[in-house]
């Protein structure tokens, strides 16, 4: 009984039809009606936090407790954003009460959010790109939604020629083989379908699973020392674990760790994010050992 009222006191607070609405397709396939002038925007993920804020963070009005950038912290701190949660447990009641134009998600595992929201009349666009192409396309879509289709381009332009330089330096080397480990127990790794797989190659690299078509999954210890890789990267609170691979049956078998080949790269830098780049330029650091593209922080090589 209580569940169902919760729910009628949702659906009484659920927007009025949308007015001179445009029809999008997102990430996901979905269509969503989007209302010609969003001016309440909420973000379940932190990458389209940034995208909103670096285009009119004032129209972000509910965000993520890891949103990141200073100028999101100091709204929050401010309290003209509202926390909504963190990507895995969003609070419906107070977006609902936020009264949102436009709510971004990302990728399938946000579907549970995003189903009882669009149920009860919410524009929910899922922004999931695979490579920069995707996210320049998002990034520009977000920007034609908020009125700022010119500082959009005007940010991807910037960002094409940060992606340039980085490249170039990557064009006449040799490809090293690259493992990238997301967890330790069991270890998960990314596939061909992952934003990271697209990180890997562009810095220079080979993924060595990027031959298997998914997003991230749990690999064996047995088809990591066949596929053999010459790095490996790991995420850096990652870095107890990496300590005890000479203990680890199996692990001194693999090219990577025999020549210490470690790599330390932290989560938000491998990110669906406009600002995607700083991670690219550590992560080509990481490969060939020394200091690439337009950054100077390190990855902590090891």
């Amino acid at each position: 009984m209580l569940a169902v009222c919760a729910f009628s006191m949702l659906f009484c607070d659920a927007p009025a039809a949308l007015s001179a609405e445009r029809m999008i397709i997102d990430d996901l396939g979905f269509k969503v009606a989007v209302k010609s002038n969003v001016l309440r925007v909420i973000s379940l993920v932190p990458t389209n936090s940034e995208m909103v804020c670096l285009l009119d963070c004032a129209r972000l009005k509910g965000g993520t407790r890891y949103d990141w950038l200073p100028e999101e912290k100091t709204r929050v701190q401010l309290k003209r954003v509202e926390i909504i949660g963190g990507g895995f447990d969003a609070n419906l009641e107070k977006i609902v009460q936020l009264q949102p134009d436009l709510i971004l998600t990302n990728g399938p595992s946000q579907e549970r959010f995003a189903v009882p929201l669009k149920n009860l009349g919410y524009s929910v666009l899922s922004l999931w790109p695979r490579d920069m192409n995707g996210l320049k396309r998002d990034f520009l879509l977000l920007g034609e939604l908020l009125g700022q289709e010119s500082k959009a381009t005007s940010v991807i332009e910037a960002m094409e020629r940060r992606l340039r330089i980085i490249e170039a330096k990557a064009k006449n080397r040799a490809k090293k083989k690259v493992y990238l480990q997301m967890w330790t127990e069991p270890l998960i790794t990314v596939g061909r379908l992952s934003f990271t797989d697209w990180l890997v190659t562009a810095a220079g690299g080979i993924n060595v699973f990027g031959d298997l078509p998914f997003d991230s999954a749990q690999v064996s210890l047995e088809s990591l020392i066949q596929r053999n890789p010459e790095v490996l990267i790991f995420l850096a609170d990652q870095e107890r674990f990496v300590k005890t691979l000479g203990r680890r049956p199996g692990w001194s078998s693999i090219r990577g760790v025999r020549d210490s080949r470690f790599c330390f790269i932290d989560e938000r830098d491998i990110r669906r994010s406009i600002e995607v780049l700083s991670g690219l330029a550590k992560m080509q650091d990481c490969l060939f050992g020394e200091k690439s593209g337009t950054e100077t922080t390190s990855t902590g090589t090891k």
